[in-house]
Formats: structure tokens, sequence, C-alpha cells
């Protein structure tokens, strides 16, 4: 018998993988691409852990003299990036030990990249600024090349983008016939929070804002998708539900992917804000989105437990997590049996729940550890019993991640997760006696990866 924790870890190393969830977006989106030592202290996990630590707002006085007086929350955003990230660096880094997950990522990208006695020296300068000297070195990649170099480094396939036609600065790139994506490791999803959130007005400014405008009605919504479709050639469409999200059906049985049919009432017309009224998030997705699915053919990703601006004042760092109703989601995998759907959840406590689910309906496939769950002590607990339920029928993991260099980090920390998981449950079926080779091995590993969601997509 071989040596299984090594072949194990092996291949968990050399697997090239699939990432079906980041908020990445192409360098021909300019300043929207995030990379460099600036984004990285200043992604919202960073700055909601400095703010742990930092006085009260009603301590910070806007109005002192005093050098390097605390700012208030807001204060702080006004600074430049830079020298918010200086005081990310002093709090976190300088003034304690960076212990967290998210510390301990930000110096592995570093290390990954081959920088780390820049780091070491920014860590004991004797005065601020201390990132200089890396900001220097990230000045000089060149975008495109530097997307590469990480995808390569980090052992990246792929990565499935956020892409948000109600964010206008995004927008604009999708319009512009001169700014096409030039990396294959780049694919678009097409992110419809607004839908799912029941936010008429977001939606009505998007419709008017198209050129040409479409109505403001459901049938100039679903009129907007599909030419978004048309634009983003996307591979799902994604949207995070709201807090307390639930989707009542009206209609029941649908027809075939890629059969536009409705089955029930077809002369009733839902809300419209041209007919006076306001369709709820419930009325978009099942009478937008969902039937926009099944006209196109295209997987619905559904991200399951965010509550938004708990603490409004960290800005993107301010939000937080519920244990959802998961209910809804059963009835829309019994109702639309075609439509796929692609689900992850952010509480712990609806991570078995789901699972379950997952056993029941083949058009359910559940991905990744989100969030506040892409920790390893919770990716190695969240994947075992993933492994004990489902086999290897589900996606291991995926990154989430807002900036390029996220991805060397948060890849090495899932495979080291992974690894222990999967010698302990080989290790149980080796000792009842089911041979296994390290061509199973392989095959699983690819599987988990980002296999089982390609043969999940192509069903």
């Amino acid at each position: 018998m071989f040596d299984l924790n090594a072949v194990v870890a092996r291949e968990v190393s050399a697997v090239e993988v699939i990432d079906v969830h980041t908020h990445l977006l192409p360098p021909t989106h300019g300043q929207l691409m995030l990379y460099g030592v600036d984004a990285l202290l200043t992604y919202h996990y960073l700055v909601a852990e400095t703010w742990m630590v930092m006085p009260l707002d009603s301590e910070a006085d806007s109005t002192s003299t005093v050098p390097d007086a605390p700012p208030s929350k807001d204060e702080f955003f006004a600074w430049p990036l830079a020298r918010q990230a200086e005081l990310v660096f002093e709090e976190l880094f300088v003034k304690r030990t960076p212990m967290s997950e998210a510390c301990r990522g930000f110096i592995n990208v570093l290390s990954e990249l081959g920088l780390t006695q820049l780091l070491r020296e920014a860590a004991t300068k004797p005065a601020k600024p201390r990132l200089d000297a890396l900001r220097g070195w990230f000045a000089q990649q060149e975008p495109a090349e530097y997307l590469e170099r990480v995808c390569q480094l980090a052992k990246v396939k792929y990565v499935v983008m956020t892409n948000i036609p109600f964010v206008p600065e995004e927008a604009v790139h999708w319009k512009l016939k001169t700014a096409p994506i030039v990396s294959p490791r780049l694919k678009t999803a097409l992110r419809v929070d607004p839908i799912l959130a029941g936010d008429w007005t977001t939606v009505a400014a998007a419709l008017r804002r198209n050129e040409p405008a479409h109505p403001e009605t459901l049938e100039g919504c679903k009129a907007y998708l599909r030419e978004w479709i048309g634009i983003l050639k996307p591979v799902y469409l994604m949207a995070s539900t709201p807090a307390g999200f639930k989707c009542t059906l009206t209609r029941r049985g649908v027809g075939r992917v890629g059969k536009k049919q409705r089955v029930g009432d077809e002369h009733a017309e839902p809300p419209s804000s041209a007919a006076g009224g306001t369709p709820t998030g419930s009325d978009l997705f099942e009478k937008v989105l969902l039937e926009i699915a099944v006209e196109a053919g295209l997987p619905i990703a559904i991200k399951i437990g965010a509550v938004r601006g708990v603490n409004p004042a960290l800005r993107a760092g301010g939000d937080a997590v519920e244990v959802a109703d998961l209910s809804w989601l059963r009835e829309v995998c019994l109702a639309y049996p075609h439509v796929k759907l692609l689900v992850t959840v952010l509480s712990a406590e609806n991570q078995h729940e789901l699972c379950v689910l997952a056993r029941k309906f083949g058009n359910l496939h559940l991905y990744g550890c989100w969030w506040f769950c892409n920790n390893p002590s919770m990716i190695e607990s969240i994947t075992k019993m993933r492994l004990e339920m489902m086999g290897t029928a589900f996606t291991f993991n995926h990154t989430d991640c807002r900036v390029v260099d996220q991805l060397l980090y948060k890849w090495k920390h899932s495979r080291e997760s992974l690894v222990p998981v999967l010698v302990t449950q080989y290790r149980k079926i080796v000792d009842a006696g089911w041979p296994v080779s390290e061509a199973d091995i392989r095959r699983d590993v690819q599987l988990l990866c980002g296999g089982s969601y390609e043969a999940f997509m192509a069903k």
C-alpha cells in the first residue's frame, strides 16, 4: 500500500481548480480589477477586524490636533486607500500578531509572490509610511500578465466572475466594443441581486438607463436580462438572497429548459410599476428570473444567509449572518426540476439541511464554504459532513475573492484543509476492505475541485 497521506497531499497540491464564484473583474475594466497591497489590506475582512480594536467612534474626536489621532469610521473611509491600508497594517500587523485567517492570508499572498523580505522590512520600519516598497513592486506589474501569473501560481484553471449590469460603473465597460475579456481564465456570471431583493427602484432605474430604454414592467425586466445575457454570455445567473427571503410560488409545474411555457393562469399580469403596483422579490424571482432561466437554459446560483448592513458604518464590512429558512428552496427544486440551482449558505446551522436537500434533488448542486465559513476549521468540518453525506457530488470550495492576489492564499488554505479530511475518509474505506488506487484519488480530487461542477453544468 502506498503512503496515503503523501499521495492525497500530492494530488490536492497538483490539481488545477475551478473557482466557481469570485468578484474578480478583467483587466479591461481598468481600476475595477483590484490587486496589490492597498487593495489587499483594505478588503472588508481586514477593515472590520481593524475596527474591533479601534476606539469607539464616540471616542474619536474629529477636531483633535494630536498627530495620528484615531479617526472616526466616516473619516477613515474618506481617506485615500493608501492611508487606510497603512492604518490597517499598523493596527493588525505591527501592534498585534496577525493571527486571524484574513491576516495570515495577507502574509501568505506576499510569501507566494516572493515578497516576504519586503513584508518584514515594512513591519519593522521605525516610522510610517511602511508599505511604499511593496507598492513599488505591485506598480511594476502589468494587469493582464499579473492575472495570468497569479492563476498559474494558485493553479486555477479559470474563475467565474460576478458581473452586475445594475452598477453603471461596471456596465459601461461591457458596452464598449473595444474592451473584450482577454483572458480565458475568466468566465462571466450575470448577477441580479435587486431582483431577489424586490428592489424595484434599482431595477426600474436600470431599465430607464438602458439604451434603448425598456418599459418599467416585468416584461421590460425580462427583456433587459435577455439583452445582458446576449452581452455577457454568462455561465449562470446569480444572486444573494436578502435576509428572511422566501419565494411563494404561484404556479405549479413549468416548461422544460429551452421551451418558453407557462402553466397556470397565463393571462394574469403580475404587479408592475406601470400598473401602479410594485413587484415583490418573490414576484421577480418567480416571474422574471425563473422564467428567464427556463427560456435561456441557464442555471441560477443562489447565495443564502447574508444580513446586509448590520453595522452600516463599516460599509462592505458591516454585513452579518442569519440562519435561513430553506423551505422555499425545497419548493423551487420540486416545482422547477429542469432548472439547475447552484447553492451555498452562509450559516453553519444551514449546512446540514442543504446537504439533505442536495441528496433529494438532482437539480441542486452544493458549492463552496462561503465568507464566514471560509476558515480552515469550518472548511474541514463542513467538507467532512459533505463527504459523508454526498460523496464527491459537490464542489469543495470557492474563494469569493474580490482582489486577484487573494486567489493565492484562499486556494492554498483550502488545499491544506482538504488533505486531512480526505485522508481520514479514505482510511475508513480502506480499513473496511475497499481498495483505493492513486488514480482513484486523482479522480476524486478533480471532481471535488471543479469536475463535479462541470458535470452538473453539463446535465
